[in-house]
């Protein structure tokens, strides 16, 4: 049987408050004993009822905890100048907030918060908030009232509505943080990430990340209570009516809506049907994916993470997207089983048909693609120097923030970046499409 966890008494948390660690009532905080002072930045406020647990936890300097209810860290990194539960309880397992961000009232698990660099926008997170394993909020990234996400990547200044579901999609454009600047998913927009077929190969991309880390690119908008049937494929500029259901490509301009005949469609959906076409979405999505890895591998880290807490927090970044890569890797695989027994309801119902030897054929190209899939994993394409240079420049003599930094690069440095991140793209999910060519 697991023993009780410990807790530091009212006596010994005198050592954190002259640590200057700010108690207001240190009888109602809890630090497990794994926990010591300097876990805890200077300056940090633990409002009544905030309970610290996990050797990996860290409150770092100015931050506030429990502001407004109960808050609950587990085995989670607290940014500097974070404020946790501004709107009511929160629990955090395996998070990491990233500098200012700021948590109103919910719950997160496995999760990265990159924080935020501006005061545009004075919340991170609403109330009622869930992210779930997989969830990247980049820099001014922000959800509003009642949301989910899971398996979702949100590049800088993206805001999500409220009473929103949103998991398996990534989604970036945007110049600014500013009203009418950012990209933006309306309240009551459902991504709806699982088909009649029983698979989730439905990840949608909204504008794409070998263009979208430039934070140059026309942003997107999606009506409030748009149905959003993955996988979806939505052009820089691309934006929606209110109301309305949408599935495919989305090319730049005004979309209305697909509807459908009211009719009842008779169909054994355990026999798929377009299938080239979902893998090639979901390859194209794995190859944004690797562009992202690299980004992060040789642009985050390797030139822009110049302290060891920015470092730790892009590590925890990288891991999220390592966690996408994966779930859309088992993914495909669940669907790769379903195309094994659509081959035996073909040969049953309809015998060897032109359908039956492509989907046959698409089968026999999986070792092939296992394969592909854990090379492309962890395959580096070493960043342009130019590129490199130039942000080393700017890092080491200016004091500009991340989003400040990118949107000054020089356009020659942007057209070798985006060169290079086109490569990544292509050579992580290409070459996917290429095995299952004929």
């Amino acid at each position: 049987m697991k023993e009780p966890l410990q807790y530091h008494s009212t006596q010994e948390l005198k050592k954190f408050r002259d640590q200057g660690i700010i108690m207001p009532d240190p009888g109602s905080v809890q630090i497990e004993r794994s926990l010591n002072p300097e876990k805890f930045g200077k300056g940090s406020v633990l409002h009544p009822f905030s309970r610290i647990e996990g050797e990996g936890s860290f409150i770092g300097e100015g931050s506030e905890i429990g502001i407004a209810g109960p808050v609950s860290v587990f085995n989670s990194f607290v940014g500097r100048g974070s404020q946790v539960g501004t709107l009511g309880p929160v629990t955090l397992k395996d998070t990491f907030t990233g500098p200012n961000t700021v948590l109103g009232c919910g719950t997160s698990e496995e999760t990265v918060f990159l924080g935020k660099e501006t005061t545009v926008n004075d919340f991170t997170t609403g109330y009622g908030f869930r992210t779930r394993k997989g969830t990247l909020y980049e820099e001014d990234a922000s959800s509003a009232q009642h949301t989910d996400t899971k398996m979702t990547l949100l590049l800088p200044w993206v805001t999500l509505g409220s009473n929103i579901n949103f998991c398996d999609a990534l989604v970036s454009g945007g110049t600014g943080p500013e009203l009418g600047a950012f990209s933006e998913i309306g309240s009551g927009s459902i991504h709806f990430n699982f088909t009649p077929s029983g698979d989730k190969a439905t990840a949608s991309l909204f504008g794409n990340v070998v263009e979208g880390v430039f934070l140059n690119r026309e942003r997107l908008f999606i009506g409030g209570n748009n149905s959003l049937l993955g996988p979806l494929e939505a052009s820089f500029g691309a934006s929606t009516a209110a109301g309305i259901r949408i599935h495919g490509k989305l090319p730049k301009g005004l979309h209305t809506g697909q509807a459908l005949s009211r009719r009842v469609i008779t169909r054994d959906f355990r026999i798929l049907s377009g299938v080239r076409k979902t893998l090639s979405s979901q390859f194209n999505y794995l190859g944004e994916l690797c562009a992202f890895i690299n980004w992060y591998r040789q642009i985050r880290l390797g030139v822009i993470a110049q302290n060891a807490e920015t470092r730790a927090l892009y590590e925890a970044a990288l891991r999220m997207l390592l966690l996408n890569y994966e779930e859309r890797v088992k993914q495909i695989q669940h669907y790769f089983g379903l195309i094994e027994q659509s081959l035996v309801l073909i040969e049953q119902q309809k015998g060897q048909t032109r359908e039956y030897e492509n989907q046959q054929l698409i089968l026999s190209c999986w070792p092939k693609l296992e394969e592909a899939f854990e090379i492309n994993k962890t395959r580096d394409f070493p960043a342009p120097e130019d590129l490199t240079s130039e942000l080393l420049e700017s890092v080491q003599t200016t004091n500009r923030d991340y989003t400040e930094m990118i949107r000054a690069m020089s356009p020659k440095s942007v057209s070798s970046g985006l060169s290079w991140m086109e490569e990544c793209r292509e050579k992580g999910g290409r070459t996917l499409s290429e095995i299952l060519a004929p």
